[in-house]
């Protein structure tokens, strides 16, 4: 398989991943995806429709689309009136997706806890039953929360050095 191949392969597998993950339109997805793997600095608004074959309208909708979930960012070039488009900030977009799975792992063991609480006081035979599981569960969730935090931290860092 060719270079352009694989990277086509690639285009299409991440597209799909990114549909399933943030609810993206697929266009959008591969636009994204385009934007991840090309060798360029960034892509024009041309480019982007070259590369999918799709109408001005829907590529417009797209690039608003991942502007807006701060996925991309345009720049300009001087004596150039084009906007070329970029993923923002690798490591902004790593903080982001790691903190959206810390607030859901949040939510979750607050209603785990708040189900458990219930139980106990209300049907306490299903709260003895279930009370070694959630307890288990409970610190797997800690645990990820944790190691969550402590990446975030990390990336932060990370960010402040390289700025």
């Amino acid at each position: 398989m060719s270079k352009e191949e694989i990277k086509n392969k690639l285009i299409e597998e991440f597209g799909v991943h990114f549909e399933s993950e943030y609810d993206l339109p697929p266009l959008a997805a591969r636009i994204f995806a385009n934007l991840v793997l090309t060798d360029e600095d960034g892509l024009t608004f041309e480019d982007c429709i070259n590369k999918r074959g799709a109408s001005k309208s829907s590529i417009s909708t797209s690039l608003n689309l991942l502007l807006q979930m701060d996925f991309v960012k345009y720049f300009t070039k001087s004596g150039d009136r084009k906007r070329y488009f970029k993923v923002a900030e690798k490591n902004t977009f790593f903080i982001k997706k790691l903190n959206r799975s810390l607030k859901k792992l949040e939510r979750e063991s607050v209603m785990i806890r708040k189900i458990s609480e219930y139980n106990e006081q209300y049907r306490p035979e299903r709260h003895e039953e279930n009370k070694n599981k959630i307890t288990v569960y409970s610190k797997c969730i800690d645990s990820m929360s944790d190691n969550l935090k402590t990446t975030i931290a990390e990336l932060k860092l990370q960010q402040k050095q390289q700025e």
